[in-house]
């Protein structure tokens, strides 16, 4: 491709025909675009160094020979103007829709992103969220690894679809819950607004739709349809971690998923057979919430920063 060009194209001084032919060229290779983007920000340096920018010769041409050779091809232009634009605007969709982006939630902190149509997802500690730039004119499909709540725009014409290492879940109203984490193989998906219609990925043909208050689990491979139990174990968005009705095995769990450390126990044996109630406010950090887990519960820890490792040793009173 010739350099030449490509200045127009970064310029947008292409015509319409040299625009379709950066395009495909574009489309061939990602070396391709990487060498666009080396240009890109070779050609702002110079701007920037204060160099003369590569100047494109134009040949002249009568004012009367212009207003003729206008006149032959007007009928032509006209006729193809508007298919071309579609055209065009069609490939550049296209592009920007296979432009993924990602974010990743830091451990310990949950934090919400607005997408391109408006809708809103909150990701909980660790979970990662993959999205086109711009979504598509038939769907809006995102990908989905850890915990996060969608509240989704409204727009009939174009389903919204949260992919997930289990299952696929269209949206057909608002506000839901998402929990999938493919190394433990757990998923869960709970409605608080609206419907939702969850697809087995893993067993095909398997689906349901979702009211308000149903949630839905992954068990055995099947999913398996149950109402929530819990409204807090959604608070993570306000930033607290819920422990009602938990072991002290599953909190030790949640500590780890939260706070992205290793936590294990010297003594599995003498754990308490205590449920816990209450919310931790989780930007207080590990530490403090392994102190309050103390208050209850004899035990003593030490940390391995190399590792990111917490060792617990309970005292069997």
């Amino acid at each position: 491709m010739d350099d030449l060009l490509l200045q127009k194209y970064l310029r947008n001084e292409t015509s319409e025909e040299e625009l379709v032919e950066v395009l495909d060229w574009l489309d061939a290779s990602t070396e391709n675009q990487r060498y666009l983007d080396r240009l890109d920000y070779i050609s702002n340096l110079n701007i920037l160094a204060g160099e003369a920018q590569p100047r494109i010769r134009r040949r002249t041409v009568s004012l009367w020979k212009r207003a003729a050779q206008w006149s032959a091809a007007a009928a032509a232009v006209l006729l193809a103007c508007a298919g071309l634009g579609h055209y065009m605007a069609d490939r550049i969709l296209e592009r920007r829709t296979r432009d993924m982006m990602a974010i990743t939630a830091p451990n310990g902190q949950s934090m919400s992103v607005t997408l391109s149509d408006g809708t809103t997802v909150w990701l909980n500690s660790g979970a990662k969220l993959e999205y086109p730039s711009i979504f598509s004119r038939k769907t809006r499909r995102v990908k989905i690894s850890g915990e996060a709540m969608f509240e989704v725009e409204h727009d009939a014409s174009r389903p919204f679809i949260v992919e997930t290492f289990a299952c696929d879940a269209e949206v057909l109203g608002t506000k839901f819950n998402i929990l999938a984490d493919a190394r433990t193989a757990d998923f869960s998906a709970a409605l608080l607004e609206g419907r939702l219609k969850i697809s087995n990925r893993l067993v095909g043909g398997e689906s349901f739709i979702l009211s308000p208050n149903d949630q839905i689990d992954l068990v055995d491979g099947h999913l398996k349809l149950n109402r929530i139990t819990d409204p807090d174990d959604f608070r993570w968005v306000d930033g607290l971690m819920n422990l009602n009705t938990l072991s002290f095995g599953e909190v030790i769990r949640k500590f780890e998923n939260y706070y992205g450390v290793r936590i294990t126990i010297d003594n599995p044996e003498d754990m308490p057979e205590l449920k816990y109630h209450g919310k931790i406010r989780v930007l207080d950090g590990v530490d403090h919430a392994l102190k309050l887990l103390q208050i209850t519960n004899n035990f003593s820890y030490t940390r391995d920063d190399e590792t990111n490792t917490i060792h617990i040793k309970i005292t069997k009173i």
